[in-house]
């Protein structure tokens, strides 16, 4: 059964392990090992992930993980963004448990926890060398805004935008901004 909850900051080098792993082209792999060893040190090119309590829940987002059995499987953020969206961030499933939906729970729980935060859209970007992810997004209503390919990428990047409404807002949660005038609904 896979459980999805918030992150805590011992989850950070069992996540760093899952970013590193394959995430272009067929990734599906059932022989990876489930438990993923811990890295000392958060990647590179992802910044954020240094230090993610700060770059998403206290930056007025959330960061989610999906666990099978106290095994990280999979892992997603969101933080609001300059247009009041919800920037969709850092989405991957562990190899061995890809195609079994947890994917899907996992973006699930982000859009309900982004429309509880008071953020009526999601925002993300894929890419072209990831044409499984693209499928996923389109299956999951996400709509295409925008592609971008500049000199140098062997892929271009395509955006994809998606308005949330899944009812009411649970009472007493905080919005950082209203998407109607009664908060409890949804936008329209």
């Amino acid at each position: 059964m896979v459980t999805i909850r918030q992150f805590r900051d011992e989850d950070a080098p069992t996540l760093w392990a899952l970013n590193n792993l394959p995430n272009i082209g067929a990734t599906a792999d059932p022989a990876i090992p489930l438990p993923l060893p811990p890295i000392s040190q958060p990647p590179p090119r992802f910044p954020d992930l240094a230090n993610i309590r700060s770059s998403f829940q206290d930056a007025g987002g959330d960061f989610l993980v999906a666990e099978i059995n106290s095994h990280l499987v999979a892992m997603g953020g969101i933080r609001p963004n300059s247009h009041g969206q919800a920037e969709v961030l850092r989405v991957r499933v562990h190899p061995a448990t890809r195609r079994q939906g947890i994917g899907r729970t996992l973006m699930t729980a982000l859009e309900a926890r982004a429309w509880q935060l008071g953020l009526p859209e999601t925002h993300l970007d894929t890419a072209t060398n990831q044409p499984e992810a693209i499928a996923f997004y389109r299956s999951l209503g996400y709509q295409e805004v925008g592609r971008d390919h500049q000199s140098g990428w062997s892929w271009t990047l395509v955006y994809f935008v998606k308005i949330l409404r899944s009812g009411p807002r649970p009472v007493g949660k905080k919005s950082t901004t209203s998407p109607s005038p009664n908060n409890d609904e949804p936008p329209p």
